[in-house]
């Protein structure tokens, strides 16, 4: 699988929907965090993956540590 549908995939997993579908970068947003994530649609590649997991990471202990 290549890394922006692993991407894909982990959003969604985490909660997160799509809100915009733009030329560059789909939007994806999460109500539980109100955090918003872009995703870029073209040269997406393991550098990107790691990026979107740190930051899908990043909002859910901001959401343990408010708690």
């Amino acid at each position: 699988m290549n890394p922006h549908k692993i991407a894909e995939k982990e959003l969604k997993n985490c909660g997160y929907v799509v809100k915009r579908r733009g030329s560059n970068h789909d939007i994806y947003y999460n109500d539980q965090t109100k955090s918003i994530i872009h995703l870029k649609r073209h040269d997406f590649d393991e550098d990107d993956l790691r990026y979107i997991q740190k930051e899908i990471k990043c909002y859910e202990k901001r959401m343990e540590d408010e708690s």
